[in-house]
C-alpha cells in the first residue's frame, strides 16, 4: 500500500503566476492591476489548493485502506477519474463554501462505489458549480418527506412552513426559486397542480395530484454527495 502525500510547493502559485503574467500585459494599468491581484488572491488560492489536495489525499488513502481491489496507483492509468478530478478540483478552488467542498469530497470518495456512466457523474459536478448549498439542504428535505408532502402539502405556503420546522430560515420566494431550480436541472418534478404564493398554479408538467417527486436523477446525486442525516 502506497499512501499518497501533498507535494508541498513555495506561495508561488503557477496558475496564479500565468494570469498574474497576463494582467501585467495590460498596457498602462497592467502594472498596477497586477499587483492588486497578487495582493488579494496569491495566499488564499495556495491556501484553497493544498488544503483541497490534501482533502483528496485523505479520501483516497482511506479507500485503499478499506478495499483491497482499490488502489491509488492505478488511479493515474484511469482517464475517466482523471478527468473527474481535475473538473472536481477547478470547482473546489473557485468556492470559500466548505459544503459545498464537502459535496465534491463525496463525489470523489463514491465514484467508484457505483455503476452509473460517466455522464451522469461528470452531471452531479456540473450541478455542484450551478447550484448553492441551500439548494441542497433543500433537495436532502424534499428526499426526506419526499411521503408526506405527497399526501399533506399541496403549495408552496404549507411546504415552506413544513420546512422551516426543522430547516434554516428562507424567504419565500427564494425557497421557491430555489425548488424551481431544482426541477430545471433536472433532481425534481413539480405537479402542475402545485399552489404559488400568488393565485393560480404552478409551472411544471405532473399531470397528476399536487406534489412535488423526486426524480431518479435526483435520488442518484443525493446518494452521492449528500449526507442523509442532514434531510429532515
Amino acid at each position: 500500500m502506497s499512501n499518497l502525500e501533498v507535494p508541498k510547493e513555495s506561495l508561488t502559485d503557477k496558475a496564479h503566476s500565468i494570469v498574474k503574467g497576463a494582467f501585467g500585459a495590460i498596457p498602462f494599468a497592467g502594472g498596477v492591476a497586477s499587483e492588486t491581484f497578487g495582493l488579494i488572491l496569491s495566499q488564499p488560492i495556495t491556501k484553497r489548493r493544498e488544503e483541497w489536495m490534501q482533502a483528496v489525499v485523505d479520501k483516497l488513502n482511506h479507500l485503499e485502506q478499506k478495499s483491497e481491489s482499490f488502489t491509488i496507483e492505478n488511479l493515474k492509468k484511469n482517464d475517466e477519474f482523471v478527468t473527474f478530478l481535475i473538473e472536481a478540483s477547478q470547482i473546489a478552488f473557485k468556492t470559500h463554501q466548505t459544503k459545498k467542498l464537502y459535496y465534491l469530497q463525496n463525489a470523489i470518495g463514491n465514484y467508484f462505489n457505483n455503476q452509473l456512466e460517466f455522464d451522469k457523474k461528470h452531471s452531479f459536478l456540473r450541478i455542484i458549480d450551478e447550484l448553492t448549498p441551500t439548494h441542497f439542504i433543500i433537495l436532502s428535505y424534499l428526499s426526506g418527506n419526499e411521503e408526506y408532502i405527497i399526501e399533506n402539502i399541496n403549495g408552496y405556503e404549507s411546504l415552506l412552513k413544513h420546512y422551516l420546522e426543522n430547516n434554516p430560515q428562507i424567504e419565500k420566494y427564494y425557497f421557491r426559486k430555489c425548488i424551481r431550480d431544482l426541477e430545471n436541472v433536472s433532481l425534481i418534478r413539480i405537479s402542475r397542480d402545485f399552489q404559488d404564493y400568488i393565485g393560480g398554479s404552478g409551472y411544471a408538467t405532473d399531470e397528476r395530484a399536487p406534489s412535488i417527486k423526486l426524480l431518479d436523477f435526483g435520488a442518484k446525486l443525493i446518494n452521492n454527495i449528500v449526507d442523509q442525516k442532514h434531510a429532515k
